[in-house]
């Protein structure tokens, strides 16, 4: 068995979950006739708002597991994004580039916005945009994750 496996089986399971996101999204997006109703939109904003949340767990995870800390205070969130994208010395390569995390902040930022505002104060063109290339940095993410995978499986056999 190997130091990591556990958090292998975690970060596959998101993956699934990432997957199945991006699914659901497209089914969305094919019954959309035009700008979406009320309850499209928060549907929409709740796929967005799920994608970065699912993509978090596995940051937390690394974090923890690999790291050996979660960052603190009020912005640990905004952290542990950038954390992902540097080498821990001693420990782990990034787990992303600094180009799939500036894109990822804007993930990051809209699930601040949806937890923070009522449903009906969603605006369709900001869930649009995100919405647009959601499958597109989902591969990225995906693939860029893989690679950190191949990494952990190295060094923990």
């Amino acid at each position: 068995m190997g130091k990591f496996d556990a958090l292998l089986a975690d970060i596959n399971i998101e993956k699934r979950h990432n997957t199945d996101l991006c699914k659901e999204l497209n089914q969305l997006q094919n019954e959309l006739k035009g700008k979406p109703s009320f309850s499209e939109l928060r549907a929409v904003g709740s796929i967005l708002h799920d994608f970065y949340t699912g993509i978090e767990k596995i940051f937390e995870r690394i974090a923890l597991v690999v790291d050996g800390d979660l960052p603190k205070g009020e912005d640990w969130h905004i952290q542990l994004l950038r954390r992902m994208t540097v080498s821990v010395p001693d420990r782990r390569p990034p787990v992303l580039t600094v180009d799939l995390g500036e894109v990822l902040s804007e993930y990051l930022s809209f699930r601040h916005l949806f937890r923070n505002i009522y449903g009906f104060e969603l605006k369709w063109e900001r869930c649009q945009e995100l919405a647009m290339k959601l499958r597109a940095v989902s591969e990225k993410f995906i693939f860029q994750l893989e690679e950190f995978e191949k990494f952990l499986s190295e060094i923990g056999s």
